[in-house]
C-alpha cells in the first residue's frame, strides 16, 4: 500500500512537471515572438527615421535653391514638418527601447496583470508604428508633388 502511494505520488509530481514544462516552453516562445515583433518595430522605426531625414535633406536643399518665394515657402513648411516627424519618430523610438526593457524585466512581468498591460502597451507602439508608415508615406507623396510643381514651373 505504502508502495502504491509512493507510485502514485510520483505519477502525480511527474504530471505536475510536465504540465509545468509545457507552460514555461509555450512562456519562453511567446516571450520571443514579443521580442522579435519589438525588434522588427525597432528597426521599422529607424528605416521611418531615415527616410524622414532624406526628405529633410532634400528640402533643405531644394528651399535653398528654388528661385519661386511660394515654392520656397512650402519647402520650409515641408521642413518644418520632416523635423518635427523626425522627433516623433526618436520618442517612439525611445518608448518602444524602454518598454521592451520592461517587458524583459522578470519582476514585472511575474503579476499577470501588469504584463497584459505591457502587452497592450506594445500593441499600441506596434499600432502607431504602422500609422507613422503612413504618415510617412503620405509625406513622401506631398514631397512629389512638390517636385512635379517645382518641375512645372514653381508656385500656383
Amino acid at each position: 500500500m505504502e508502495r502504491l502511494m509512493v507510485l502514485l505520488l510520483l505519477l502525480v509530481l511527474g504530471s505536475y512537471t510536465t504540465i509545468f514544462a509545457q507552460q514555461t516552453g509555450q512562456q519562453h516562445q511567446q516571450m520571443q515572438h514579443q521580442m522579435q515583433q519589438m525588434d522588427q518595430m525597432m528597426q521599422q522605426m529607424n528605416q521611418l527615421m531615415e527616410r524622414t531625414h532624406m526628405m529633410n535633406r532634400d528640402m533643405n536643399q531644394r528651399m535653398q535653391q528654388v528661385q519661386d518665394e511660394q515654392m520656397k515657402k512650402q519647402y520650409q513648411m515641408m521642413h518644418r514638418f520632416n523635423e518635427q516627424m523626425q522627433m516623433t519618430l526618436g520618442n517612439m523610438k525611445n518608448a518602444a527601447e524602454r518598454c521592451n526593457q520592461m517587458m524583459q524585466d522578470r519582476q514585472m512581468t511575474r503579476d499577470q496583470n501588469m504584463k497584459q498591460d505591457m502587452d497592450r502597451l506594445r500593441e499600441h507602439l506596434h499600432n502607431m508604428t504602422g500609422e507613422a508608415e503612413e504618415t510617412v508615406q503620405t509625406m513622401e507623396r506631398i514631397t512629389k508633388s512638390l517636385h512635379q510643381q517645382e518641375s512645372m514651373g514653381g508656385g500656383n
